[in-house]
């Protein structure tokens, strides 16, 4: 009668918060007693009290048995706390679970509703497969009951049961379908649930329902079951496509009446997903016109992004990015108003608008949907890298080179990042540095998606939307700067792209390429920033490649040398070198037309200060002093560096031996290899080509491209051997006997030789026709073993005669002895020795072998190993018989 309550438990916890530890100990220690009391009441009090605690943290377990006993209780306040505890603490491992099938039978038999459902609620949350197959047949009972509250509470359970036990479904399935025209909503409502659930693992198993669905879609008032009945026929119209025209008319009905923004929501979506969007049937809208179910959808699709509920405004967004999808013509009437929700402050909204956008995009409306989308990029707290100190897009007016004025109206962070200067000059103040704080453009998935999503308006449909190419590498060359996130391999490849395959934008794209290259605080910021290294990678592939398109420079050779060089990666230093002998040899090619005294200056510092950044990226600081200027020193350091770097710097090495072995005396004209080097990487005009191109060219007449061309190549891999069966893999066979050398059993009368297994290749098994068969020569065998043999072989037809005069009851003794015959010893492959791994006599070996060997006489052939080309024998000439009469 002193026990505390669960009112006394939450009132003492709250007045001993700084105690909280020792008085939940305390708490427990007195439960612990109280678990095990006699007084029902006292223990379920102390489940109550335990169950409270477990919300805290504190395990629950030990009490397991427990929770039972209190589940068993015959007062229902005292039952549900039991159910409680159990669907609180219970997981599918819980041992005591078993000791809980018939006290659950019991309580969903029971004649009190109440216990009915707080047994249906507890078995839906503790059911495992077990307590589901044991218990289905009880529960499927239930939706015969006579109040909808039960019934209900029934189709909730079964759900959670079929999951855990499917081959419930089978009688699940016909009940389902049966309560479909269940007099009470709520019923009707929980199975149009139960369905739309189940539907979304196999739609296929409920498309018999689609009648009843399709007569509650027409006759219901009840949104929310509507709502439900609408998604269930989006995933039936996957299967079914003939189902979208069935449900055109209601659909269209339910959009051009409904006031539920969530069942507008719904149909839309459905019309979208199961196209019935596209059938051509015209539907009467609310002022009597004649229009499309695509174009109403549209206009209603206005109502959702137009609310201010931000929810209903984020699947508005959602619907239109879908119906852009099916029908960009119509969904493109929404671009000015979805353009706004870019500066939305709810980020949500931001991502769902800019999927909307990019898909709405035209050649008209890209600048300024860059343009936006670029400013939100700049204003950012985020930009790890401002523009300044290069001669790209960013240095002056028209530097950019679009022909449009809105193109070139795109604005950019100074240094102090105050203040914007666009490319024509202009000056835009900035939004306050406060207000910037909590700017969603700072968020990294939100970057994301802005610079994937100006990349694929600019880049889709192989450039369809662009008017301007150089207004586009402009702006990827800006991306660099501001992206301020991980997209440098995607903005090298877009930029890289459009270099080689537009033509007329190569000659913009090297002076841009050039301008990352000459930016000092890029180069430097590469070693902190690696993603800004591949597009600075990109560059120097397009400034080599494209470089007779400007003039030459011996700056450029710097620029592709730089003293960071050993920062980047292998594969990025070694397109670097490349880069740079191209250019190198083009500068060389160029300035040989004006060969004098001064020119053969300028050649010697610049071998020798190439030479010197070489040097400065192959050794280390201590032996700079003493390897710079020396060709001959660099070639012993080859060995440890990569082989995509070695090999190009290896070639730039020799260059540059050849050239200063030609220029060492100073003639009249220039060598001619300072004329004819460039010619080795302009021979021929490096073009794009699709991927696909080499599938449209047309095969010539009479050329089979099937056939070998010379004699055919031997197959020299090796194939996999199978692991040998059981039979093969006894305890007397060996690796030896397998390996050996296939002349050395030429006399041996059990050996079948054969050209055709010498030329199959290891692993590979010989046809059953190829298996020569032989009459095998047993001249030589021992008569007196073979005369045992033979009398054996007598004495045992004999007794079968003998046993021919008996009973009948011998004779079903006999018949039931054949039908169970005694096991046979196992096959024992016998080893075939030859002279060299005979072992001496006396050695160790010697009686192993002896053991295990079987005399000539009794060795009969019983089939061919085909790994080793060896007939193979058994103990038992009887043991292939099959008949369990075995000699052993």
């Amino acid at each position: 009668m002193f026990e505390k309550s669960l009112t006394d438990l939450i009132q003492g916890l709250r007045a001993n918060k700084r105690n909280e530890t020792v008085y939940i100990q305390k708490s427990l220690e007195e439960i612990q007693s109280e678990v095990h009391s006699s007084d029902m009441y006292v223990k379920s009090a102390a489940i109550d009290k335990l169950n409270y605690l477990h919300m805290f943290g504190y395990d629950m377990n030990w009490a397991n048995f427990n929770v039972v006993e209190v589940m068993a209780a015959q007062r229902f306040g005292e039952k549900r706390s039991g159910y409680l505890a159990a669907a609180q603490s219970f997981h599918q491992e819980t041992d005591v679970l078993m000791l809980t099938t018939n006290l659950i039978r019991k309580d969903l038999a029971s004649a009190n509703d109440m216990e009915v459902g707080v047994a249906l609620d507890g078995l839906a949350q503790i059911a495992t497969p077990e307590l589901s197959m044991d218990l289905f047949d009880d529960a499927l009972a239930v939706l015969g009951h006579s109040r909808p509250y039960i019934r209900k509470k029934a189709f909730m359970c079964l759900h959670k049961m079929v999951l855990k036990y499917p081959e419930g479904l089978h009688a699940f399935v016909p009940r389902l379908k049966e309560h479909l025209d269940d007099p009470d909503p709520s019923v009707v409502s929980a199975a149009v649930t139960v369905i739309c659930e189940l539907a979304h693992t196999n739609p296929r198993n409920y498309m018999p329902l689609a009648p009843k669905l399709y007569h509650l879609l027409n006759t219901l008032s009840n949104n929310w079951i509507l709502i439900k009945i609408v998604k269930l026929f989006a995933s039936l119209a996957s299967i079914e496509p003939r189902l979208a025209k069935k449900i055109h008319s209601p659909l269209s009905q339910l959009v051009c009446t409904t006031t539920a923004m969530s069942l507008l929501y719904e149909c839309i979506h459905t019309a979208i997903v199961a196209d019935v969007i596209s059938i051509p049937i015209p539907i009467v809208d609310s002022i009597g016109r004649e229009v499309e179910f695509a174009e109403l959808c549209t206009r209603k699709l206005a109502l959702l992004y137009e609310t201010p509920d931000q929810n209903v405004r984020c699947v508005g967004l959602v619907a239109l990015a879908l119906m852009q999808q099916k029908r960009p013509d119509l969904a493109s009437m929404h671009f000015e108003p979805v353009l706004e929700f870019l500066d939305d402050p709810d980020q949500t909204i931001r991502m769902r608008a800019l999927e909307a956008v990019s898909g709405m995009v035209t050649r008209k409306t890209l600048a300024k949907t860059v343009k936006l989308l670029m400013s939100q990029l700049i204003l950012s707290n985020t930009i790890s890298l401002q523009p300044g100190g290069h001669a790209g897009p960013m240095a002056g007016p028209g530097s950019a080179g679009p022909e449009a004025a809105s193109m070139l109206d795109t604005p950019f962070v100074d240094s102090a990042g105050t203040t914007l200067t666009s490319a024509s000059g202009t000056i835009i103040t900035p939004r306050k540095a406060s207000a910037a704080l909590s700017d969603p453009a700072d968020n990294p998935e939100y970057r994301l998606n802005v610079v994937e999503a100006i990349i694929d308006m600019c880049s889709r449909n192989s450039y369809g939307n662009l008017s301007n190419f150089e207004w586009y590498v402009a702006t990827l060359v800006d991306l660099v700067y501001v992206a301020g996130v991980d997209v440098g391999k995607l903005l090298s490849a877009k930029l890289l792209d459009v270099t080689v395959r537009v033509r007329q934008v190569r000659e913009f794209g090297i002076k841009m390429a050039r301008g990352l290259l000459s930016d000092n605080r890029l180069m430097g910021h590469i070693a902190s920033n690696a993603p800004q290294a591949a597009v600075v990678t990109t560059a120097a592939y397009i400034l080599g490649e494209y470089c007779t398109l400007l003039p030459a420079s011996a700056d450029d050779i710097g620029l592709l040398l730089p003293k960071n060089l050993s920062q980047f990666a292998p594969d990025q230093q070694a397109v670097l070198v490349q880069a740079a002998i191209k250019v190198f040899t083009y500068w060389l090619q160029d300035i040989s037309e004006y060969w004098n005294a001064d020119v053969w200056d300028v050649v010697r510092s610049v071998l020798a200060s190439t030479l010197d950044r070489l040097s400065y990226l192959l050794y280390s600081e201590d032996a700079n002093s003493t390897a710079a200027g020396s060709p001959s020193g660099v070639d012993g350091t080859f060995a440890s560096l990569p082989l995509q770097l070695s090999s190009r710097l290896r070639h730039f090495v020799e260059v540059i031996k050849a050239i200063s072995v030609s220029t060492s005396n100073l003639d009249d004209s220039a060598p001619r290899v300072c004329h004819e080097l460039h010619f080795l990487f302009t021979a021929y005009e490096l073009n794009p080509v699709s991927a696909a191109a080499q599938g449209k060219v047309p095969v010539p007449e009479g050329l089979d491209l099937d056939s070998f061309i010379g004699d055919m190549i031997p197959d020299t891999t090796l194939a996999v051997i199978p692991p040998p069966s059981p039979r093969h893999t006894a305890s007397g066979a060996t690796g030896r006997s397998r390996g050996r050398d296939p002349h050395r059993n030429k006399d041996d009368p059990f050996y079948l030789g054969s050209n055709a297994s010498a030329a199959r290749g290891i692993g590979e098994f010989p046809d059953v026709d190829d298996i020569p068969v032989v009459a095998l020569d047993l001249s030589h065998a021992d008569p007196i073993q073979a005369k045992k043999s033979t009398d054996k072989r007598d004495k045992k037809k004999k007794s079968k005669k003998d046993n021919l005069g008996t009973d009948s009851r011998s004779k079903r003794h006999r018949k039931r002895k054949e039908k169970t015959p005694s096991p046979s010893p196992p096959r024992i492959p016998v080893e075939i020795a030859g002279d060299e791994d005979m072992p001496d006599i006396g050695s160790e070996e010697a009686p192993q072998l002896q053991k295990n060997s079987v005399s000539d006489a009794d060795r009969v052939p019983s089939g061919n190993n085909s790994e080793t080309g060896i007939v193979g024998k058994t103990e038992s000439g009887n043991a292939g018989k099959g008949d369990g009469d075995s000699t052993g």
